[in-house]
């Protein structure tokens, strides 16, 4: 006989904790134990408990390979009947026999109801490494229970497939949220939804009255960058720095030949280029950047309030001067095709006709943000990386009710987008060099998101694993926090982020006026939920982790341990040199800060 000291830590959140009875089985090279109870006097795993028991196994096992963790609910008499499947967290188990190292099997797993679940010992070992058969025995069981749990199906016809569930109730605990996350996500929706019924707006579908009524959604939640916003949305350097800054800062590269169905002249730019200089020679020069939005046009649109709605396609071209100063609009197209009806919109037009053209834009970018660089990039595609690696559900957030474009809209917006999508957008540094924008200055996403992409890594393997995990990391790490963080510091100001617009493009200039640009606008009830729901997803609310924090102990070797050390040092150094840098900014560019990422895709 053989005795074992076994200590077991339960995790400490709210409902980890078990009335079940817990047992082990120890299997070792030469056999396995019979299930060997974990019993005290009294109540045992209580949530943030760590208990020693000492079990006595009959036969000797030999070397140690596996742990099997039975748990299964307490007889109780029979007129009582059985008690509903009761959940429990085990954080680990420490397993000290006669004779030799202590091992430690790292679980932090939620075990429902009855059932087993088998242990290794924490070091990490490839397939090859598994050096008895019953660890490949384990593996190949492991990956088999897996791929009976995690199945694959097809949401809509042309967007990545995903997990396949009827509803969030259906899935593991495993991949919910936690209870703690999940009733402040619910509190803080209620709250947004409240406030705006109290004030009388959630439930208006007119129109709003003037552009001052809605400076009344700047006190919904107060946000240093919205009220930023408020002040400057008009200003030309400051509809383009969103191009570099803003939640969509991906679309922007740098022209060295105008489409050919956008006809801009030398005359109509030469009040913003000055003299001495051509477009030409700015081509040339390498100073002409280029925002297309053409994904959009023949778009179908949404209804909002029994009213259709109207999308366009538009073009931008930026000028950055050489001698340094702000990024500057030159000119907007508001269609992929040019002619009588779709004049090329300038600076110097009337003020309503630019600012305008000035929206129409930006309600595109909402349109392409949200379908595409948040929902796509950030939430389907890390859901396909998700289930092909079997570790959590990150959830996607379809903001359809009241958008432009609603389902079918954004359904069709995600097909044309899969069909041109390379593996090089999705890797940060040959994005940018794709894009030439390597040396455009105060393009805050790409100075951060570079430092924060070249985070160390001890994988000693090829180069092109190296970049895939690399790039995985990013997507559902930096990358999300940078498209998606902003979301409410953009559209709280609505005029600078439009969901939808009422009217369609205007065909003409010298037509715009200031009742006219309201008309376009979304509605009262529109804008609420919208600016409800981005705020709610903007913010994390609770039990957060943010990048480079790891509160489950998976790995035990000296090895990662040290990775894990040193990676937090680095990411510690760029957050100092962000927030240095910050301080001498009007609009500070947060969103790539490391202690305010989040380690994953959780809202």
């Amino acid at each position: 006989m053989a005795k074992f000291r076994v200590r077991v830590h339960t995790g400490e959140a709210c409902g980890a904790g078990t009335w079940d009875k817990v047992s082990v089985s120890i299997v070792g090279t030469q056999g396995e134990s019979p299930p060997l109870p974990l019993d005290h006097l009294g109540k045992e795993f209580t949530a943030g408990a760590e208990e020693d028991f000492e079990v006595t196994l009959p036969e000797d096992v030999g070397p140690v390979l596996l742990l099997r963790v039975h748990k299964a609910p307490p007889p109780l008499p029979s007129p009582l009947g059985p008690l509903p499947p009761d959940a429990w967290f085990c954080s680990w188990f420490q397993l000290e026999p006669p004779q030799g190292a202590l091992l430690l099997f790292p679980c932090y797993q939620w075990l429902e109801g009855a059932g087993t679940l088998v242990l290794r010992e924490g070091a990490a070992k490839v397939c090859w490494a598994d050096d008895h058969p019953i660890l490949e025995h384990q593996r190949q069981e492991e990956l088999q229970a897996k791929q009976k749990i995690y199945w694959w199906k097809t949401y809509l016809p042309g967007w990545p497939r995903c997990l396949d569930e009827e509803t969030v109730k259906d899935l593991d605990l495993n991949v919910k949220y936690s209870v703690v996350k999940k009733t402040k996500f619910s509190l803080k929706l209620g709250s947004g939804v409240a406030e705006l019924k109290l004030k009388g707006l959630l439930d208006r579908t007119g129109l709003w009255r003037s552009l001052r009524e809605m400076k009344r959604m700047l006190n919904f939640r107060r946000s240093p960058a919205g009220e930023y916003v408020f002040k400057h949305w008009q200003e030309d350097s400051f509809f383009a720095s969103q191009f570099l800054n803003g939640l969509n800062p991906v679309l922007i590269r740098r022209c060295h030949s105008l489409p050919k169905n956008f006809p801009v002249t030398d005359a109509m730019v030469a009040p913003v280029l000055g003299p001495g200089t051509s477009l030409q020679a700015e081509l040339e020069r390498g100073s002409l950047f280029l925002v297309d939005h053409g994904i959009l046009s023949g778009i179908q649109t949404n209804v909002v309030n029994g009213r259709p709605q109207f999308s366009a396609a538009p073009m931008t071209l930026l000028y950055q001067h050489p001698g340094g100063g702000p990024l500057l609009p030159l000119a907007i197209q508001l269609s992929q095709t040019p002619g009588p009806n779709s004049p090329i919109f300038l600076p110097s037009d009337e003020k309503w006709d630019w600012l305008l053209a000035k929206t129409w834009v930006r309600n595109a970018e909402f349109s392409v943000h949200e379908a595409l660089t948040h929902l796509l990039h950030a939430h389907l595609l890390p859901e396909v990386f998700t289930l092909a690696t079997l570790r959590h559900l990150p959830h996607c957030h379809p903001l359809f009710k009241s958008t432009g474009l609603g389902i079918r809209g954004f359904s069709e917006l995600i097909q044309r987008n899969m069909e041109q999508l390379n593996y090089s957008v999705l890797c940060l540094p040959e994005d940018i060099r794709a894009r030439g924008v390597e040396d455009i200055p105060d393009y805050y996403y790409r100075d951060d998101g570079l430092r924060i992409w070249g985070m160390p890594s001890s994988l000693d393997t090829q180069e092109a694993l190296v970049q895939y995990i690399t790039m995985v990391i990013f997507t559902c790490s930096a990358k999300h926090a940078a498209v998606s963080s902003g979301q409410f510091d953009s559209c709280v100001w609505m005029p600078n982020l439009p969901s939808t617009m009422q009217l369609p493009p205007p065909t003409s200039k010298g037509q715009a006026r200031p009742e006219g640009f309201i008309a376009t606008l979304p509605p009262v009830n529109a804008t609420c939920d919208i600016i409800n729901a981005l705020w709610l997803l903007s913010k994390e609310p609770g039990d957060r982790r943010p990048l480079g924090t790891y509160p489950d102990e998976h790995f035990t070797e000296e090895a990662p341990k040290q990775s894990i050390t040193t990676f937090q040092s680095r990411l510690a150094q760029i957050s100092r040199d962000i927030r240095e840098r910050n301080r001498g900014l009007a609009l500070p560019y947060t969103y790539l800060d490391p202690p305010l990422i989040e380690n994953s895709v959780s809202i």
